[in-house]
This record gives structure tokens, C-alpha cells and sequence, in this order.
């Protein structure tokens, strides 16, 4: 099963009001870099290789001025720049639509120690738990709405049938089904191309996100009667753990600061100490970029 991270970089000039609005921003510029790191490092430990696709300047900061050891790159983002910058998950689609293997994507603030279960890198289609938090979806679909922006036909079919909004986080996605991704991939351009007029300043991106990736992957999968095989099972307490190192001990050794865990000190710190304990060399490649550089 191929690793895959993606990383195009012009979401990167974000101001620092819309990263602290969509909760997604990292408590300090260092962290966000570190984590970028120790993803890479302890996915290559476990799997022995992992892919990059990024563009120019992602390829300048993690390959050329971090060194983080991907086994292959693909620079081929930079055709997405025409797109707004707070769109910064279709970077994840189109990488997810060129994929011709078996692959699951991870996200650069996930974390392992060890292989997935085979019953998951069999599987047609992978994600990593069903989002229990279904009034983030409300309140994005109402936030569409309210800025002119109408969710695709199957949305609303899917909606009306299942009576409650079942979503699909994509801390971790991929499987055997590639011909299902560029499908789906095909089908959330489509449906931001369709609505690009109406991208304004007001527009929450993380809002948006959650529906043109996490929604519409869910939807199309039920609608095609393809199984998702979730990493985490649904309502269990590893849930509310995610976030949390000590992980890395216990039965399922995988971490991941997802949403709000980016903001919180001891959190981050502890991200700090695993990259500078377990790769102090890539640690130092870091320190000396964040120094010499305002990326």
C-alpha cells in the first residue's frame, strides 16, 4: 500500500486572522514545519516509502531546505494557483484523482508506529472515522447557502435519506478504488467550479472543505453501494484520544492533532519533544529553516 502526502503551499499565505478562524492553524509557525516532519519520518519508518506530490515552493521547503527523506516527488500543484487560496484542500483532491495504485493519503499532522491492518489496506475505499460532529456540517451547509452557494443534487438526495449528516474524516483516505477517486475528484471540481463567482472574503474555507471533500467522498461512496473501512470505529473512546502521544504505547499507535489540538500548548510541545527525540537531525533542519526563513 503506497503513502502519500500532499502539500501545495499558496494556502500558506493565509492571513493570520482566517487561520485562527478556520481553528486550523498551528500555535506557532515552527510546529506546523515539525509536524510536516515527523509525519513524514514516522510513516517512512513503518512503510519504508512515501510520496510527495506538492509544487515548487512545497518542494523548496520539505525536500530542499527540511531534507525530509520521501522516497518520490511529484511537483505538479502549481496548476492549481489559479484557484483561491483558501480552497486549501483541493490540493488534496487532485492528488487523490492521479493516483493510478492502491494508496491511502495522510495527512501531514498524522502520525504512526505501526503498519494499518490488512483489513484496511484491502479495503476498496479507507478513511479514518465517521465525524460524529455533525453541527459543524449544519452550520457549513447553511454558511454555503447563505453565501449563494447550492451543494450538489446528491447531497441533498443523501441527506433526505439518511436523516442525519454522515461524513467521512479524511485525516487518513485512500484504498484500492482509484477509479472511484478520480471520479470524485472530477465531481468536487466540478462542483467549485461551478460556484468560483461566489467564492468571497466572507467565505469560511474550512466550511467549504468539509463539504466538497469529506461529505461528497461519503456520499458518492453510499451511492455506489462501496463500503468504507474506517481506521477508528465509530463512537468508540480512541476518539477523544486522538490527539493524545501517549498513543504511540497503546494498541493503535497513531496520532493525530486534527482541529483545535493544533492551538493547545501541551500538545504541540509534546510534537516538539517526538520529532527532537526520534529525528534530532531533522529537528535542527527545522530550527535552522524557521530561523533563516519567514515561510
Amino acid at each position: 500500500m503506497k503513502i502519500v502526502h500532499s502539500f501545495w503551499s499558496k494556502p500558506l499565505a493565509l492571513s493570520q486572522e482566517e487561520v485562527v478562524q478556520s481553528l486550523a492553524g498551528w500555535r506557532q509557525r515552527k510546529y506546523h514545519y515539525m509536524s510536516w516532519a515527523l509525519s513524514c519520518l514516522t510513516f517512512k519508518k513503518v512503510y519504508g516509502a512515501i510520496e510527495l506530490v506538492t509544487d515548487k515552493k512545497g518542494k523548496a521547503i520539505l525536500i530542499d531546505a527540511l531534507q525530509l527523506p520521501y522516497t518520490e516527488v511529484k511537483v505538479v500543484l502549481d496548476q492549481l494557483n489559479h484557484y483561491p487560496k483558501k480552497l486549501w484542500a483541493i490540493g488534496k483532491l487532485y492528488t487523490y484523482s492521479i493516483q493510478n495504485d492502491p494508496f491511502i493519503h495522510v495527512d501531514g499532522d498524522v502520525y504512526i508506529w505501526e503498519r494499518f491492518d490488512a483489513h484496511l489496506e484491502k479495503a476498496q475505499l479507507v478513511g479514518q472515522h465517521v465525524d460524529g460532529e455533525e453541527g459543524h456540517y449544519d452550520f457549513a451547509l447553511g454558511h454555503l447557502k447563505n453565501n449563494g452557494i447550492g451543494v450538489p443534487g446528491e447531497i441533498t438526495a443523501d441527506l433526505s435519506l439518511q436523516g442525519r449528516i454522515r461524513a467521512t474524516n479524511a485525516g487518513i483516505i485512500g484504498g484500492r478504488n482509484t477509479a472511484f477517486f478520480k471520479e470524485y475528484a472530477d465531481r468536487a471540481f466540478s462542483f467549485i467550479d461551478s460556484n468560483r463567482s461566489k467564492i468571497t472574503p466572507s467565505l469560511v474555507g474550512s466550511s467549504y472543505a468539509l463539504i466538497y471533500e469529506q461529505l461528497l467522498f461519503s456520499v458518492m461512496a453510499r451511492a455506489k453501494d462501496i463500503e468504507v473501512a474506517h481506521y477508528i470505529d465509530e463512537g468508540t473512546p480512541q476518539l477523544q484520544q486522538l490527539t493524545d502521544f501517549m498513543r504511540k504505547y497503546g494498541t493503535r499507535k497513531y496520532v493525530h492533532l486534527f482541529g483545535s489540538a493544533k492551538t493547545r500548548f501541551d500538545r504541540c510541545r509534546e510534537l516538539e519533544l517526538q520529532l527532537r527525540t526520534e529525528y534530532p537531525e531533522y529537528y535542527e533542519n527545522v530550527i535552522r529553516f524557521i530561523n533563516n526563513t519567514n515561510a
